[in-house]
Parts: C-alpha cells; sequence; structure tokens
C-alpha cells in the first residue's frame, strides 16, 4: 500500500558530490538511450508530482545528453484535460513515440484523472472506466516494444508552501499558476485522490517509483539511476563500464 506520508524526507546529498554523481548519470543515459534507440525499442517516461517538487528541473536534467532528434518531452496543464470530443487518451496517443524513439510527459493521463475527479467533472463509473482504459494502454505497449517509467515526485504540503511561497516573496508570481494555488490549499483532498490512483495502478509490469523530492539533487540521482539500471537489464548492457572506456579512450588519445 502506498502512503505518500512515507515519502516526504529525502536523504542529504552534498551539493559538489551531487552534480558530478548528475554529470555522470546524464552521460551514461546518453549510453543507454543509444542502445534503446539502436535495437528500436521505445521508453515512455511519465513524470506526475506537486506543483513545486521540481517536474521541470528533473526533466531537463534528463534530457541534458539525450539526442533532441529521438526523444520528445510534452507538457500537460490541467486546461488540456478539458473534453475534446474525444477519448481522453487520444491526445496522449497521439504523441506516443514510433520504434527507436521516446517522450516524456511532464503531467500524464494520470493527471487528468485525478483533476477530473476533484473537480467532479466524471462520475464514479467513468472514474473507474478511466482507469480500465489506463492499464489496458500500458499493457498493450509493454507487451510490445516499449517501456514505461512512472515517477512521483512527492513533497510535503508545508514543502510546498514554503516553496510557492519562497516563489512569490522573490518576484516569480508567474511560476505559480491558479491550479498550482487551488492544489495547495486543498492538498489533503489531492494526496487522498493520488493515493488512490497510485494503487489502483500500481501493476507489476508498470509499477510507481514514488520520490522523495525535497532534496531535488536526490531526486535527480534517484530518477536517472532507475531509468538506467531499468535499460542495462532489458537491454543487457553495462553503461558504466562503456562509459569507463569511453574516458580511457579519450585519454589516450
Amino acid at each position: 500500500m502506498i502512503k505518500l506520508k512515507e515519502y516526504e524526507v529525502s536523504p542529504s546529498t552534498d551539493k559538489n558530490d551531487a552534480d558530478e554523481a548528475i554529470k555522470d548519470l546524464q552521460e551514461r543515459l546518453f549510453i543507454a538511450f543509444r542502445k534503446l534507440y539502436q535495437q528500436k525499442y521505445s521508453a515512455i517516461v511519465l513524470i506526475e508530482g506537486w506543483a513545486g517538487a521540481g517536474k521541470g528541473d528533473l526533466i531537463q536534467n534528463i534530457t541534458m545528453r539525450l539526442d533532441p532528434r529521438k526523444i520528445r518531452v510534452f507538457s500537460y496543464v490541467n486546461d488540456d484535460y478539458a473534453y475534446d470530443g474525444y477519448h481522453f487518451l487520444k491526445k496522449f496517443w497521439n504523441r506516443l513515440p514510433g520504434y527507436g524513439e521516446s517522450v516524456i510527459f511532464n503531467g500524464s493521463w494520470y493527471g487528468r484523472v485525478c483533476y477530473e475527479s476533484f473537480n467532479k467533472k466524471i462520475d464514479h463509473v467513468e472514474y473507474n472506466s478511466s482507469f480500465r482504459s489506463i492499464l489496458n494502454l500500458e499493457r498493450n505497449l509493454t507487451d510490445d516494444k516499449y517501456f514505461i517509467f512512472k515517477y512521483f515526485l512527492n513533497i510535503s504540503k508545508q514543502e510546498q508552501s514554503k516553496i510557492l511561497q519562497k516563489a512569490k516573496k522573490f518576484g516569480l508570481k508567474w511560476m505559480v499558476s491558479k491550479d498550482d494555488k487551488v492544489q495547495s490549499k486543498y492538498y489533503n483532498k489531492y494526496k487522498d485522490l493520488i493515493e488512490i490512483y497510485l494503487n489502483q495502478t500500481n501493476t507489476e509490469v508498470c509499477p510507481w517509483s514514488i520520490v522523495p523530492a525535497k532534496n531535488r539533487n536526490y531526486s535527480k540521482i534517484f530518477v536517472m539511476e532507475s531509468i538506467i539500471q531499468r535499460l542495462e537489464q532489458e537491454l543487457k548492457i553495462d553503461t558504466k563500464k562503456l562509459l569507463n572506456f569511453i574516458k580511457r579512450e579519450e585519454t589516450e588519445s
């Protein structure tokens, strides 16, 4: 049973050590994704989490060394979830990558269901139907040539409030949307809805990784290491060994 309260504290990290580790992981990600493309597999990375948890910063670090021709990033705000006359998954389906390409969703099909449920725009029947559709989609994709990674960046109510207040204090009010303020005001209600969907969709083939995100360097290292480990296992590669080989080649040349 996933309880977000258990994921509010991040281990501390030394800034210099973290910077070095992140740089190293970015190089290993480059190697892993290059192998992914060569073998015509695809990665779908879903980044969910609280407003102020550092989703955008995390994505920027993940993609720093990746080939922009092979990976795309799509961000969704609540207005994007509005009904448009089609099945709600269509706007995501149209942006799924082809074989040998990858995508990162900043906000995803899960955010849509949570938002619609919070605003009472869908009833209990449609709510459950939405999750069945999502699980069917994820199963179909993982049965094919897709690897799906699902992350939720978690911070406490107090930490979120502190981050949003800090943005206001330093003249960054434009970074805090109306929806961010609503989420902060009704944090506990959102938390209940989020925990429901995390537990209902935490499957063996597509499990959730809950990331304590108070320490942003820790969350970056956690997520990048997680992606690398999975790709190494699936693609039968050792990115650390390959990176060390490249470094030796550069030193000797």
